[in-house]
Parts: structure tokens; sequence; C-alpha cells
């Protein structure tokens, strides 16, 4: 979508750097964002974190960070009251981040995705200054940024950039592995963040960390994800299969059976019952797994044998029947008197 815009009405206006979009919007925290404009649309070079909190709609500690932070960036330059310089004051900030950035490094080489499950269920935090701090450090993680921006087509906030982070710190995710899951959530239309932390999680508990190995789980998903709709479509379901018919459809697909046999058995099924019934479906391929029945030839030669067998029984009866009653008549007749007709003898 585009849009013309016009500006012809502007009143009063002010200059803003051009850094602040080229470099920094990106990874900025909105809330700084907003100070900064606030900062700059004001005619007074004193800037007091209260009013700017107040005409920002921030907390007063957001106002104060905000300056350290685009102070740091080189975009404004401040002092506090006594006279010393911000970027002082950003520097010590920085000097902690670096020593607290480090530590993930031996922590995830720590962390044995079989073992240490109460590491799962931690995360490191870390503030808008320190995220942008990180991205300029580290250039992988900054073009994975761009890249995950790019395949999520949006910019993610500071919330989501330092989840990404995380990931890849933290739990030991390399940027490729990163980008793929985001990728793989994208092809399911969950363009969400926390649901590609949630994936990315839930895989770094089952020990599924490695390229190769997520590469290996989203091609497995998507046959099951592929297995499942077809399935659907075979047997006639016109919404989305519920929890419990997925879990009778994952269970035919692990018993090795094709969609193929799924139409067949749901014919029988239809033929017999006249409606859709998912334990009948069931029972019919569990029957044929006891007989190792896989193909449609295979079900073709039992029903044909399951036919003769009962054919023969049919018959054999029906022989054991004429049989006795033969032998009955003739018995019958060789006893029989015509000149008697019932009377005593």
């Amino acid at each position: 979508m585009r849009y013309r815009i016009s500006c012809d009405r502007w009143g009063r206006f002010f200059t803003v750097p051009c850094s602040v979009v080229d470099d920094y919007i990106k990874l900025s925290d909105g809330e700084f964002v907003k100070v900064l404009l606030c900062i700059l649309c004001s005619n007074s070079n004193v800037a007091d974190t209260e009013q700017l909190a107040v005409q920002a709609g921030v907390s007063e500690q957001t106002a104060h960070d905000a300056i350290i932070y685009w102070a740091g960036r080189g975009v404004i330059s401040a002092e506090s009251d006594d006279g010393s310089a911000v970027k002082s004051l950003e520097n010590t900030v920085l000097s902690q981040t670096q020593s607290k950035t480090d530590a993930p490094v031996s922590t995830v080489e720590a962390i044995d995705p079989g073992r240490n499950s109460g590491a799962v269920k931690s995360m490191v935090k870390y503030s808008p200054k320190e995220l942008a701090e990180i991205a300029e450090k580290n250039q992988e993680i900054k073009m994975l940024i761009n890249d995950i921006q790019k395949t999520l087509c949006r910019t993610i906030n500071a919330t989501e950039t330092a989840g990404l982070i995380n990931l890849y710190e933290y739990y030991g995710f390399s940027a490729a592995s990163i980008l793929m899951i985001a990728e793989y959530c994208h092809q399911l239309g969950k363009d969400r963040f926390a649901y590609i932390e949630t994936v990315a999680r839930s895989w770094f508990e089952r020990g599924i960390v490695s390229y190769s190995d997520i590469e290996a789980e989203i091609i497995r998903q998507s046959k099951i994800s592929s297995y499942q709709n077809k399935a659907a479509k075979v047997l006639g379901l016109e919404s989305k299969p519920s929890k419990r018919q997925r879990e009778y459809i994952d269970k035919w697909n692990e018993m090795g059976f094709s969609t193929e046999m799924l139409a067949i058995a749901y014919e029988k099924c239809m033929d017999s019952k006249n409606k859709l019934s998912f334990s009948y479906i069931d029972g019919i391929l569990k029957n044929w797994a006891g007989k190792s029945i896989k193909s449609p030839e295979q079900v073709a030669d039992d029903d044909k044998r399951f036919s003769q067998s009962a054919a023969k029984k049919q018959g054999g009866d029906k022989n054991k029947e004429t049989s006795y009653d033969l032998d009955e008549w003739e018995q019958f007749a060789m006893n029989y008197n015509p000149n008697s007709r019932g009377d005593k003898q």
C-alpha cells in the first residue's frame, strides 16, 4: 500500500538528525524516540526529566535513560547538574554491560539441553541501550536482526530484540538456526516473536539446537503437517481436524499407512456405517496392521480371501443341511407302508 503525503499545512516544525532514522530507529525503544522528539522540539537547552516524562507519557526513569542513550549515540550532547558529561555515566553502564554480555558465552557452554532445565526457564534482560550496543559490536547479531525483520516484513521492537539476543547468546542457537526457525514459523502464519521463542525453547529442551537438527525437525514437522492436510481431505473434513482427530491421524501416520490406504478405509467405513467414524477406521487399520497389510493390492487380496472363505463356509452349511434332509427322507421312504395309512398294525 502506498500513500501520497502532503506536509503543506505544517505550522511550527523542528529538525531531526538523519542518523536517528538511518542508524538507530530499528533498534531504538519507541519510548526513547518519543523523548528525543520532545527534546528536539523544545526551545530550551535544558531538559527536565520530570517535564519530559509528562510530555512524552513515559516514566521519569525512562526519560533519564533516553537522554543517556541518545547522548551515547552522539545524537545529542548533555551534561548533568554537576557539570559531568552524560557520556561518562553511560561508559559506567556499558562497562557493566560488557561484563554482562560476555557472561552468556560461558553460560551457554555450561548449558546441557538435556540436563539444565532450570536454565531454560531463565532469561537475561537487557535495556534498550544495551541492545543497541550489543548489535553495534556484534555484526552477526546486527545482520540477524535485519534478516529477521525482512522475514517477518516488519520492524521488531526492543522486547523482541532482547528475545532474539537471548536465543543467540544464552540458549546457544546460531544466527542461521534462529533465522531458519523464524522462516518456518512465518510459513505457518505465526509471525509473533513470542511464538518463535516458544518453538525455539521447546526444541532446546528436546536437545534440538544445532542447524542440522533443526533442519531435520522442520522437515519432520512439515511431513506431519502435510499428512494431516491430505488425510483431512481424504476423510472429507471441511474444517481443521480437532485435537482428538489429529491424534488418530498422527497415529495412523506412525503406523505407516499412506493417505491412499486411509481413503480405502474411509470407503469401507461409509459402506458399513454410512457416516464418518474415526474409531471404526482405526479398527480397520489396526486389523490391516495385524496382517501386515500396507497396500491397496494387499487389501484386495485380503478381501478376496475373506469372500472365498465366507462362500466356502456358507456352501458347506448348505451341503450339510441338504445331506441331512436326504438321509431323513430316505429313512422315511424305507419305512413307509402305504397300506397302513396310519392304521395300527
